[in-house]
């Protein structure tokens, strides 16, 4: 409760912080609007409100103009910062302030965003327990996990995480490891498995021989991996900015060739304002703004516009398969009978024997007799081996439940029949576990991840949108990836991947030229959205590093909206370049009006504030928008 209430006090002194400067800015303008709507004092006082207003908001934005000009670029802030000089020399105090506010707004929300981003990654190391238990003699000692050396004996009870890297030396138990590996079924550890920092120990007590801990663990090299993919990201150009590259100094042509003509410095002045890149600085954030806007309503959420101008250009879609193609828990997905039994018959006797069973496979075989409402007795005697099955009594018969090995182990005989249904299931990647009364096999249910059933149309609708190529990435076996694969139709995929491997495809992909788009769910996935150049997250029931980590969020858990984000994308890049028409449109012919003198700085701001308002309509439009379904 205490870290919660640290975070939350955290998050609120950033956004204090990084509000200040746009409230000052805010209530500075504000005061000289006043002294001078009630004409309070000397006009200087309201003017040097504005003018102190425009330098103390936009002191950043001039100082990366000037710094762009001595590395000989010309960008947006750049014009801006002349457009706000020149605003400024004319005596057009306020419009300069109010301009200052937003862009003081828009980048405190955006350090913001990042801060808060970078802080969850950071946060991700709690994920691991700051305690462990270590075996010392024939004691057992709480110490912090910062002091275990390699070698310790660490005991790890049931429902408690794993606090490091280490080697089962003693016990047995199911471990659910998908947020490190992506396996979507828990993995039975006996001595001698490798177990990692963060997982979880589902059902049995464990002895670990400590190989890593701390920054040495799976979970730390995982953090590293996305704070080093987020900082070598390449930088995309802005539309703005290269469109300032030649507008700029035309403009400023411009008004030396009409001061020359003129002699009039307003008539020069003018031409600077009628070209203030107001409209055109809002062509991309008004469309931005609003696409985000419309794709919110539809659960999609979107980090920067950056985003947008990216989506539609990607070619090759890599998809994790747990969590994101798949419902990311075992299911019983079909029951077959054998030798006379009936489906209920052979749940019933599941159910009765995994009754006290702590392993998640039990869960799901139980919560399928209570969806069947299945009457579910006690057993009579229960007793786990741990890693391959359950035996029990109920109503003077025996029940076994396991995996093949473990029935013929137990004596019982399987036919050519059952061992080639076993042999099928393995192939579609399911988990086969067979039921046994007395010395008779009843059926078999078959366990696997089910794939969401949206999934085959949304590939087939992502096809149509430009994406050349869906590969799935995935920590399961190669088994159960196939199987998977074939169901829902992608081209290709990648089995047993570990989060590095995820991110040296991704790495891989880019340096052949493609734009890569990542969809994922868990923190595996994690460093592969951060690198990549679109990384989606499946929001709903994916963790927060990798909702934080990623470039869009699909809160709904349906990946069809990323068909609505890839879509949406094309059409705010279409309306940009249309709002950079129009404000092209209007400089053209506001330049022209200037040049040869038919403007004063007043109507030359006027018609600049057409301009604008047409930009503004012209992006509106876009929170209407829907996509047609084909």
């Amino acid at each position: 409760m205490s870290n919660n209430n640290e975070n939350q006090n955290s998050r609120y002194h950033d956004i204090i912080i990084l509000s200040i400067v746009p409230m000052a800015v805010a209530l500075l303008i504000i005061a000289s609007w006043m002294l001078a709507h009630w004409e309070i004092g000397h006009y200087y006082i309201n003017a040097s409100l504005a003018i102190f207003a425009t330098v103390f908001g936009g002191f950043q934005r001039f100082i990366a103009g000037f710094k762009d000009i001595f590395k000989a670029k010309i960008t947006v802030n750049v014009f801006v910062a002349v457009a706000l000089i020149a605003t400024l020399a004319i005596g057009e105090f306020r419009p300069a302030a109010i301009i200052v506010f937003i862009m003081a707004a828009a980048g405190a929300l955006e350090s913001y965003t990042l801060a808060k981003t970078r802080r969850s990654i950071s946060d991700l190391l709690d994920f691991a327990p700051k305690m462990a238990t270590v075996r010392k003699g024939c004691e057992e000692v709480a110490v912090p996990v910062s002091e275990l050396q390699t070698g310790d004996i660490v005991v790890v009870k049931p429902g408690t995480r794993i606090p490091v890297d280490g080697v089962v030396t003693a016990g047995a138990s199911s471990v659910n490891q998908a947020p490190i590996t992506g396996e979507s079924m828990p993995v039975d550890k006996l001595p001698g498995s490798n177990v990692f920092s963060g997982t979880l120990n589902e059902s049995g007590r464990l002895d670990i021989r400590t190989e890593k801990v701390g920054e040495g663990t799976t979970l730390a090299k995982i953090v590293h991996l996305v704070q080093g993919a987020q900082d070598t990201r390449a930088p995309i150009q802005n539309i703005a900015d290269r469109f300032t590259t030649w507008f700029l100094p035309t403009v400023i042509v411009l008004a030396i060739v009409a001061f020359v003509i003129s002699g009039d410095v307003k008539v020069a002045v003018s031409v600077l304002l009628v070209a203030c890149p107001c409209a055109f600085a809002i062509a991309t954030p008004t469309a931005v703004t609003a696409g985000v806007s419309n794709l919110a309503r539809r659960a999609v959420l979107i980090k920067g516009g950056i985003f947008l101008e990216l989506g539609h250009k990607i070619d090759h879609l890599l998809v994790d398969k747990t969590g994101t193609f798949t419902f990311g828990k075992p299911k019983v997905v079909e029951i077959i009978a054998f030798n006379g039994s009936t489906e209920d018959d052979v749940l019933k006797m599941a159910c009765i024997a995994e009754k006290y069973s702590e392993h998640p496979l039990a869960r799901s075989i139980l919560a399928v007799g209570r969806e069947r409402k299945l009457e579910i007795p006690d057993p009579d005697h229960f007793a786990s081996a741990t890693g391959m099955g359950v035996e029990a009594k109920w109503n003077s018969k025996g029940i076994i439940v396991g995996k093949s090995s473990f029935l013929k182990d137990s004596g019982i005989d399987l036919s050519a029949s059952v061992e080639r249904e076993v042999e099928l299931q393995s192939k579609n990647g399911r988990t086969a576990v067979l039921i046994a009364c007395g010395t008779r096999i009843a059926g078999l249910l078959a366990i696997a991840d089910e794939v969401r059933p949206e999934i085959p149309e949304t590939i087939r609708l992502l096809r149509t949108m430009g994406i050349k190529k869906i590969t799935m990435l995935t920590g399961d076996h190669q088994q159960v990836a196939a199987a998977v694969a074939g169901k829902i139709g992608v081209d290709d995929f990648q089995a047993g991947l570990l989060p590095e491997q995820k991110q040296d495809f991704v790495r891989k992909l880019q340096n052949e030229g493609h734009v890569v788009g990542m969809i994922g769910d868990g923190i595996n996935d994690a460093p592969a959205l951060a690198l990549a150049d679109v990384g989606i997250a499946m929001g709903a029931a994916g963790t927060d590093v990798a909702i934080e980590t990623a470039d869009v969020t699909l809160m709904n858990d349906n990946i069809s909206g990323v068909a609505d984000f890839i879509w949406m994308s094309g059409k705010v890049l279409r309306r940009i370049k249309l709002n950079i028409f129009f404000s092209i449109i209007y400089n053209v012919i506001g330049l022209a009006l200037s040049v040869i003198g038919l403007m004063t700085p007043i109507v030359a701001l006027i018609f600049q504030e057409a301009g604008c308002l047409t930009v503004v309509f012209s992006s509106t439009l876009l929170l209407w928008s829907k996509r047609k379904i084909k």
